[in-house]
């Protein structure tokens, strides 16, 4: 199997962090790295600790793929500089990036989210919901998990590690 950079970007609540855990598999060097655990390092303010959360986010991938890990990197990534940053760090290691965006409707982000331990208002949600929407990643494939089942949506995405 060969490396390989598959970044999620998708909404709260949208199946990112459900896909990633089924991915990983340590045995074929598949690690889950979600940018959320990396922001509460910092702050519980998010726009304030914002760049320093992604630089380290991004010295980290640049760690696991020294290390010959493919990774499955997520996050919202509100500013599309810091996917734009993931993506030409595969690059230059040659790493084939492979970019998968998330979507379902606000409706059903706004029901999974009401279903989490630590919910987020609506207003949040729906202001995730279209920063994603307004600002699509350019070449990404887009997974709608509210037409297709996460199990789908994992074997297309285990389909590309083959």
């Amino acid at each position: 199997m060969s490396q390989k950079l598959i970044i999620l970007r998708g909404a709260s609540a949208s199946g990112k962090s459900t896909i990633g855990e089924k991915l990983r598999d340590f045995d074929k060097k598949i690690v889950w790295f979600k940018t959320d655990n990396v922001k509460s390092f910092f702050s519980d303010a998010e726009e304030r600790a914002l760049d320093e959360t992604m630089n380290t986010c991004l010295a980290i991938l640049d760690y696991l793929l020294n290390q010959g890990y493919s990774v499955i990197y997520e996050g919202i990534f509100k500013n599309p500089d810091y996917f734009q940053k993931a993506i030409d760090l595969g690059k230059r290691k040659q790493v084939p990036t492979v970019i998968y965006e998330l979507t379902c409707s606000l409706e059903t982000l706004k029901k999974r989210n009401g279903i989490k331990p630590k919910p987020l208002r609506d207003i949040v949600i729906e202001g995730l919901f279209n920063k994603v929407k307004d600002n699509p990643i350019e070449g990404a494939i887009e997974l709608n998990t509210e037409e297709k089942s996460i199990e789908e949506c994992v074997e297309i995405i285990r389909n590309n590690f083959t």
